[in-house]
């Protein structure tokens, strides 16, 4: 009797990398981790107001602390607005407070650049990065851990990228 291989049909599901979830903010469901940086003593620039310029020094707070990177991908792309409702919601249940919230050209023309490209918040090369109208940025935080997040919505894909600070201290 011969034994026929079995072909599995249906696409492949999207694995992460290497890397996990921080504990105190699950991911978006089905998103996948695209990008990862583990938990280490770090620098970040927050933003807390539009960015016109992403080397200019208004509009951002320097924290220290222990920083966490995760860029996350979802496919097919979701509303901006949908995923950040989501965050919205488990920040509140976990006792965060927004210090700054911003939606398409509100947040700055240079919003994107400074957290995704200038190594300043997202570390250089680690967050795959959609540039246009359609992002929501998200500053929140509870006591010392401060979360920044960076949501954008592509033709066939969403990006998250978070970036927790714990135990942090103004620079």
């Amino acid at each position: 009797m011969a034994v026929l291989p079995v072909v599995l049909c249906g696409p492949l599901l999207a694995q992460d990398i290497d890397g996990e979830d921080h504990p105190a903010l699950p991911r978006y469901p089905h998103a996948v981790i695209d990008g990862y940086r583990a938990p280490s003593l770090d620098e970040v620039t927050v933003p807390i107001g539009p960015i016109a310029n992403a080397e200019a020094p208004t509009n951002r707070r320097l924290l220290e602390g222990k920083v966490t990177h995760i860029d996350y991908r979802v496919k097919p792309a979701t509303a901006p607005l949908q995923i950040q409702r989501y965050y919205d919601d488990l920040l509140k249940q976990r006792g965060f407070s927004v210090a700054y919230a911003c939606v398409g050209p509100a947040c700055g023309r240079d919003m994107g650049s400074l957290i995704l490209n200038s190594g300043k918040v997202a570390p250089t090369g680690l967050a795959d990065g959609l540039f246009n109208d359609k992002i929501r940025v998200v500053v929140a935080h509870r006591a010392d851990t401060w979360v920044v997040l960076h949501i954008a919505e592509g033709p066939d894909r969403s990006q998250i990228f978070e970036a927790v600070v714990e135990g942090a201290s103004a620079r």
